[in-house]
């Protein structure tokens, strides 16, 4: 099955650069290089802490929220093409309340508190610490893993873990929120089981034809597969049993992006912008649309004001960091960084960027360290794959118009250090077989068949 490469190009997991124009680039460049020094004093700090907090080390999940303190982003990482539609939706007026076992109280408390104030990120970690502390409670699980799926970024793996485990517990007794949420795991989390999510979300529509969150659901379903009309479709068909679905509305603009139907898709989101003008989630969409159309400034007015609307909503954070580093000297984007970090510490996205900062002043030890992280903590982390199989083949990168590029020959005897053969080799069939349809595949394919002959010389000279 050949997953969608605009897909797979932004959604949070994947960090693959969309192209900008090689001044926007290059101001960027110079941006990086007049960077503080102070920056770059505790370079390492972030990928060692990260670590520490992968481990499970509350502590060290601390630590590495206030040591990552000298990442940068590049500014072509802006996302831009379809990604799968967090709901948008406001935490419900009453909440449940959940029994749970005493040791999980506290951390439940505060998960419900921030539920409550509409903190889905907060509310996710706390209910997290919670079920860690009482396991076996199934309402906490059936919360916890369709947050995590609707609002979720670096919490999908569990998420899906929580949903299957949730999914034999319920047997056929499992609600249509967890049914979407659990078919919603099947496509977002590796192994993708594309066939099965499609059939769950039939089996709701078959029981009830008038869920638009399954229509949603199969919208973004189809637009992981590339099936753009397919996506339109299903998404018009939400509309038509929720005109106000912001999901379903953006979705349609977003299918039109994919059949390059740009001026329609325009259309579609001033429709979905017109539904809710100052939520947050509405204008991150609206902006990454209108990046995606070729009108950054345009995007990241609306960036902003998805920050102005809700200063801890962490995708605007994230959006507008990627918009703002091409101005020189400002550094604004660094502050959003901070915020970012602090909101979500484990978020692969900081450690993917700090790893390009990194690599550029051509520190490649420590941006191979920072783009482990960044592996270690997404599961589809498909471009971070890249970069590493990249820097093991021994041939880099180049960031035209900077000291350090692979370019230059200096770099290169540089990047030759770092040369593992097996690495290289093995990261790109990753790549390869997650992203068959890899804008880069002609690359990957002919560096994967100079690889083997040059790994198979080596074995045959031992």
């Amino acid at each position: 099955m050949a997953i969608n490469p605009l897909f797979m190009r932004n959604h949070p997991l994947f960090f693959v650069p969309v192209p900008v124009p090689v001044p926007v680039l290059m101001l960027m460049l110079m941006l990086m290089l007049m960077c503080s020094l102070s920056l770059e004093v505790d370079a390492a700090k972030p990928a060692k802490a990260a670590k520490a907090a992968k481990a499970g080390s509350a502590k060290a999940a601390t630590a590495a929220k206030a040591t990552t303190a000298s990442a940068t982003v590049d500014a072509s990482k802006a996302v831009s093409a379809p990604v799968p539609a967090a709901n948008p939706q406001a935490a419900p007026a009453v909440i449940e309340e959940i029994p749970v076992a005493a040791d999980a109280r506290e951390a439940y408390g505060r998960g419900q508190s921030a539920f409550k104030d509409g903190k889905a990120l907060f509310a996710i970690r706390s209910f997290l610490e919670a079920l860690k502390q009482d396991p076996q409670n199934i309402p906490l699980m059936s919360r916890t893993g369709c947050l995590i799926m609707d609002y979720g970024e670096t919490s999908l793996k569990e998420g899906r873990e929580l949903l299957t485990k949730l999914m034999i517990s319920r047997k056929n007794s499992a609600t249509e929120e967890e049914l979407v949420a659990y078919a919603r795991s099947l496509f977002m989390v590796e192994p993708f089981k594309f066939n099965d999510a499609e059939a769950t979300l039939r089996g709701i529509l078959k029981t009830n034809p008038r869920s638009a969150s399954a229509y949603v659901a199969l919208g973004d379903l189809d637009l992981f597969r590339n099936h753009f009309e397919n996506a339109i479709e299903n998404f018009k068909q939400a509309k038509t049993l929720n005109s106000g679905d912001k999901r379903a509305l953006f979705g349609i603009a977003f299918g039109l992006m994919g059949l390059k139907k740009n001026p329609e898709a325009l259309d579609a989101l001033q429709t979905g912008l017109a539904v809710s003008p100052t939520d947050p989630w509405v204008n991150v969409r609206m902006g990454r649309g209108l990046v995606a159309l070729g009108q950054p400034i345009a995007g990241s007015r609306h960036f902003k004001m998805a920050i102005e609307a809700d200063p801890d909503y962490l995708p605007a954070h994230l959006a507008y960091i990627a918009q703002l580093l091409p101005n020189v000297g400002d550094m604004t984007a660094w502050r959003h960084l901070q915020v970012a970090q602090r909101l979500d510490p484990e978020n692969p996205q900081v450690y993917y960027y700090l790893g390009i900062f990194q690599e550029m002043r051509g520190h490649v030890d420590l941006a191979v360290e920072n783009y482990e992280v960044a592996e270690s903590f997404g599961p589809q982390s498909v471009e971070v794959k890249l970069r590493l199989a990249r820097i093991f083949a021994g041939i880099g990168h180049s960031f035209p118009g900077n000291v350090f590029s692979n370019e230059d020959f200096m770099a290169q005897k540089e990047y030759q250090l770092f040369y593992d053969g097996q690495r290289a080799l093995g990261l790109l069939r990753e790549v390869q077989a997650l992203a068959p349809n890899h804008p880069d595949s002609a690359f990957i394919n002919s560096t994967i068949e100079k690889l083997e002959n040059s790994v198979s010389r080596g074995q045959e000279n031992n």
